[in-house]
Protein backbone atom coordinates (compact mmCIF):
# COMPACT_ATOMS: atom_id res chain seq x y z
CA UNK A 1 0.00 0.00 0.00
CA UNK A 2 1.18 3.60 -1.06
CA UNK A 3 0.81 6.56 1.54
CA UNK A 4 -1.79 7.99 -1.21
CA UNK A 5 -4.31 5.43 -0.59
CA UNK A 6 -5.95 6.94 2.58
CA UNK A 7 -5.96 10.52 0.50
CA UNK A 8 -7.27 7.98 -2.26
CA UNK A 9 -9.86 6.55 0.26
CA UNK A 10 -11.29 10.03 1.48
CA UNK A 11 -11.57 11.99 -1.55
CA UNK A 12 -13.85 9.25 -2.43
CA UNK A 13 -15.77 9.69 0.88
CA UNK A 14 -16.16 13.60 0.03
CA UNK A 15 -17.31 13.03 -3.89
CA UNK A 16 -20.05 10.34 -2.23
CA UNK A 17 -21.16 12.42 0.37
CA UNK A 18 -21.54 15.11 -2.38
CA UNK A 19 -23.09 13.30 -5.23
CA UNK A 20 -25.64 12.07 -2.23
CA UNK A 21 -26.10 14.38 0.08
CA UNK A 22 -25.13 18.16 -0.91
CA UNK A 23 -25.97 18.03 -4.37
CA UNK A 24 -29.90 16.76 -3.84
CA UNK A 25 -30.61 19.18 -1.18
CA UNK A 26 -29.06 22.07 -2.79
CA UNK A 27 -31.34 20.93 -5.68
CA UNK A 28 -34.73 20.82 -3.35
CA UNK A 29 -33.81 24.51 -1.97
CA UNK A 30 -33.40 25.98 -5.13
CA UNK A 31 -37.04 24.34 -6.18
CA UNK A 32 -38.54 25.20 -3.36
CA UNK A 33 -37.22 29.09 -3.50
CA UNK A 34 -38.46 28.80 -7.05
CA UNK A 35 -41.89 27.87 -6.06
CA UNK A 36 -42.02 30.55 -3.41
CA UNK A 37 -41.04 33.42 -5.48
CA UNK A 38 -43.17 32.12 -8.28
CA UNK A 39 -46.47 32.35 -5.54
CA UNK A 40 -49.97 34.39 -6.79
CA UNK A 41 -53.01 34.74 -5.77
CA UNK A 42 -55.24 31.95 -5.76
CA UNK A 43 -52.77 29.12 -5.67
CA UNK A 44 -53.64 26.18 -3.33
CA UNK A 45 -50.87 26.08 -0.78
CA UNK A 46 -49.67 23.63 1.83
CA UNK A 47 -47.39 24.62 4.80
CA UNK A 48 -44.07 22.94 6.33
CA UNK A 49 -47.04 22.98 9.44
CA UNK A 50 -49.34 21.10 7.33
CA UNK A 51 -51.97 24.25 7.03
CA UNK A 52 -54.03 24.16 3.72
CA UNK A 53 -54.51 27.39 2.10
CA UNK A 54 -55.62 29.61 -0.95
CA UNK A 55 -53.03 32.61 -1.46
CA UNK A 56 -55.22 35.67 -1.14
CA UNK A 57 -52.44 38.58 -1.06
CA UNK A 58 -48.43 38.35 -1.20
CA UNK A 59 -47.74 41.21 0.94
CA UNK A 60 -43.96 42.88 1.43
CA UNK A 61 -41.44 41.78 3.68
CA UNK A 62 -42.26 38.17 2.91
CA UNK A 63 -45.51 37.53 4.35
CA UNK A 64 -48.15 35.64 2.38
CA UNK A 65 -52.39 35.77 3.68
CA UNK A 66 -54.04 32.65 3.23
CA UNK A 67 -57.78 31.87 3.25
CA UNK A 68 -57.96 28.93 5.11
CA UNK A 69 -61.70 28.51 5.70
CA UNK A 70 -64.46 30.99 4.31
CA UNK A 71 -63.50 34.60 6.00
CA UNK A 72 -60.64 33.12 7.78
CA UNK A 73 -57.04 34.20 6.59
CA UNK A 74 -54.06 33.91 8.21
CA UNK A 75 -51.22 35.51 7.69
CA UNK A 76 -47.33 33.04 7.58
CA UNK A 77 -43.69 33.69 6.35
CA UNK A 78 -43.24 32.94 2.48
CA UNK A 79 -40.59 30.80 3.86
CA UNK A 80 -43.56 28.17 5.48
CA UNK A 81 -45.07 27.96 1.63
CA UNK A 82 -43.69 23.87 1.12
CA UNK A 83 -45.57 23.40 -1.68
CA UNK A 84 -49.24 23.31 -3.88
CA UNK A 85 -51.48 21.82 -3.81
CA UNK A 86 -51.74 19.49 -6.74
CA UNK A 87 -55.31 17.77 -6.77
CA UNK A 88 -58.70 18.57 -4.44
CA UNK A 89 -58.50 14.38 -3.86
CA UNK A 90 -55.74 15.56 -1.03
CA UNK A 91 -57.68 18.61 0.86
CA UNK A 92 -60.53 17.01 3.08
CA UNK A 93 -64.06 18.03 2.60
CA UNK A 94 -66.94 18.37 5.25
CA UNK A 95 -68.58 15.37 4.21
CA UNK A 96 -65.25 13.44 4.76
CA UNK A 97 -64.58 14.69 8.25
CA UNK A 98 -66.95 12.25 11.08
CA UNK A 99 -67.16 12.87 14.47
CA UNK A 100 -67.56 10.04 16.85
Amino acid sequence: MSAASPIILFVMIIAFMYLLVIRPQKRRTSQLQSLQSSLKPGDEVVTAAGIYGIVTEIEDGGTVLLEVSEDTEIRVAMAAISGLVKDDAALPTDASVTSS
